[in-house]
C-alpha cells in the first residue's frame, strides 16, 4: 500500500484552511445547527433516556430488529453519555468532518499520482465530506458513504471476508442506498469471478438485511414518505437533469425569518449558482470520459488489476442506469437516484488514473473557492447565533408538503425568498434543540431508524 504520508502544498493548505474554518464554526455556535441533524440528535438523547430512564420515555417505540439508519443515533447516543448533548453533537461533527480529511488522504494514496494528490484530494473533500448532503444534515448517509470511501481505498482481490463482512455490517446500519452500492460492487465482482471469501463477507450483512425486512413486515411499518411527486414525465426528466448541479460547492442559507443569506447580494447569489454548473459539468465530464475511455481501450483507463477495473466500470454504468430510473420515492428514501452519484464519481477516480488530471486542476480552483465561500458564510452564521439579538423563534418546522409536484412544492417552501433553489434551511428543525434542553421529548419527525413510532405523551409520564 501506498504510503499516505506527504509533504504540504498548496492545495494541502487550502484544504486544511477550509477544515479548521468549519470546525471553528461549529464549536462556537449555540447549537449544531444543520437541518436534519438537530432530529437526529434529539432521538439520540431519546434512546440515552430509555437506557437510563425507560418510562420518561416510554411512550416511544424502539425497534426490536436490525435497522440502516441506526449507527449515527447510536454514535449521538454514545457520546452524550461523555459529552453534554449539544457539545456530543458537535463533537460528532467534528470527528467527522477529521475523519474525512483521513480517508480522502488514504483513497487518494492509491488511486491518484502523487503530483496533483493535493488537487485531488481537495476536489473529493469537498464532494464527499462537504457535499451537500452534509449540509442537509443527513449524517447517517455520510456515515455510510464514510465507510464506503474507506473500503474502497482497501479493498484488493486477497482481502479477507472478515474485512468484508465488518465494512458490510457498518454500511448496513448507516445507510440503506449506500449499502445497495456496496452490494451491487461485491455482486458485480462475484459474477465476474467467483470467490467464496466475499460470499462468506456478505453473509452477515445480508441476514440483517433480511430479519430488518421480516422484522418491518412484522411490526406492519409503513415506508415513510412524503406527499409530493413527480406531476409527470416532463417534471421527472427535467429534475433528472437539473438536480447533479445541487451536488456544487456553493449553498446559500436560509435564515430563521425564511429569507435567505444572500437575499441582497443577487450577484454572489447567481456567481454561485454559475460555478455549481461548471463544477458539476466538469465532473459529469470526468465520469462519463472514464467511462467511454473504458469501453474504447482498458488497458490505459488504470494501474489496477483488470478484475477490479471491469466490477468499477461495470457498476458505474449501472450505477447511471439506476440515477436515471429511480423513482422520487424508492422504499422509503426520498430521491434515491441522487444518492447514489457520490459513490459514482468516487468510482470515477478510481478507474480514471492519468486521464481525469488536467480537469481536476482546473476544478480544483471553482472548488475551493466556492468551498470556502460556503463555509465562510456558515461561519458567519454560527457567530450570529451567539449574539443576544438572534432569535429562532420564527424559525419554520418543515412538515410533509401538500400532494402534488415537487417543483411546486420547492416554491412553497421558499416563498419568503426570492430564490428558490440551492438553498439550505440549516435552522429548519431548532425546535428539537430546546426540546432536548428540556428534556420534553414530544413525537418524532423520522421514523426509520431505532425509534418506529411515538405516542402522544400523557400527563403521567415526566
Amino acid at each position: 500500500m501506498k504510503s499516505i504520508r506527504f509533504q504540504p502544498g498548496l492545495y494541502d493548505i487550502l484544504l486544511g484552511i477550509l477544515i479548521v474554518l468549519m470546525v471553528l464554526a461549529i464549536i462556537i455556535a449555540r447549537a449544531p445547527y444543520l437541518h436534519d441533524f438537530a432530529e437526529w440528535l434529539y432521538q439520540g438523547q431519546i434512546v440515552k433516556q430509555i437506557l437510563l430512564n425507560p418510562a420518561a420515555v416510554s411512550h416511544f417505540t424502539m425497534a426490536s430488529y436490525p435497522v440502516p439508519n441506526s449507527l449515527a443515533t447510536m454514535l449521538l447516543t454514545g457520546l452524550s453519555f461523555v459529552f453534554a448533548p449539544f457539545w456530543a453533537g458537535k463533537a460528532f461533527l467534528i470527528l467527522m468532518l477529521l475523519a474525512w480529511f483521513w480517508v480522502i488522504r488514504l483513497f487518494s494514496a492509491r488511486f491518484v499520482d502523487p503530483q496533483w494528490r493535493g488537487a485531488a484530494s481537495l476536489v473529493l473533500y469537498a464532494s464527499t465530506g462537504l457535499t451537500t448532503f452534509f449540509w442537509h444534515g443527513f449524517v447517517s448517509y455520510q456515515l455510510a458513504l464514510f465507510f464506503l470511501t474507506w473500503f474502497f481505498a482497501i479493498y484488493r482481490q486477497q482481502t479477507s471476508g472478515v474485512v468484508v463482512a465488518v465494512f458490510g455490517l457498518a454500511i448496513f446500519f448507516s445507510h440503506a442506498i449506500i449499502f445497495l452500492v456496496y452490494g451491487l460492487v461485491l455482486g458485480i465482482r462475484l459474477l465476474l469471478r467467483w470467490d467464496k471469501t466475499i460470499v462468506a463477507g456478505l453473509l452477515p450483512a445480508t441476514l440483517c438485511s433480511l430479519w430488518f425486512l421480516v422484522g418491518r413486515h412484522l411490526a406492519q411499518v409503513e415506508p415513510q414518505r412524503i406527499d409530493a411527486i413527480w406531476s409527470g414525465l416532463r417534471e421527472a426528466l427535467s429534475y433528472k437533469a437539473a438536480y447533479p448541479v445541487m451536488l456544487g460547492p456553493f449553498k446559500n442559507f436560509v435564515l430563521p425569518g425564511g429569507t435567505s443569506l444572500l437575499e441582497n447580494h443577487a450577484w454572489i447569489y447567481w456567481l454561485g449558482v454559475i460555478g455549481n454548473i461548471a463544477v458539476v459539468a466538469m465532473l459529469a465530464a470526468i465520469v462519463l470520459g472514464v467511462c467511454w475511455k473504458y469501453l474504447k481501450d482498458d488497458q490505459y483507463v488504470s494501474s489496477e488489476v483488470p478484475l477490479l477495473r471491469a466490477t468499477w466500470a461495470i457498476s458505474m454504468l449501472l450505477i447511471v442506469l439506476f440515477y436515471l430510473l429511480a423513482p422520487y420515492h424508492f422504499f422509503g428514501v426520498i430521491n434515491s437516484g441522487g444518492r447514489v452519484l457520490t459513490p459514482l464519481l468516487l468510482m470515477a477516480f478510481m478507474l480514471g488514473g492519468v486521464i481525469i488530471r488536467p480537469l481536476v486542476r482546473i476544478l480544483v480552483w471553482p472548488v475551493i473557492l466556492f468551498s470556502l465561500l460556503t463555509v465562510s458564510s456558515y461561519f458567519y452564521l454560527m457567530l450570529q447565533t451567539q449574539q443576544p439579538e438572534f432569535s429562532l423563534e420564527t424559525a419554520s418546522v418543515i412538515h410533509g408538503p401538500p400532494s402534488g409536484s415537487v417543483l411546486d412544492y420547492n416554491q412553497q417552501r421558499y416563498a419568503s425568498t426570492r430564490y428558490k433553489y440551492f438553498n439550505y434551511p440549516i435552522f429548519a428543525y431548532a425546535h428539537r434543540f430546546r426540546q432536548i434542553e428540556t428534556k420534553q421529548f414530544q413525537g418524532l419527525t423520522f421514523r426509520h431508524a431505532m425509534l418506529i413510532d411515538a405516542r402522544r405523551k400523557t400527563k403521567d409520564q415526566h
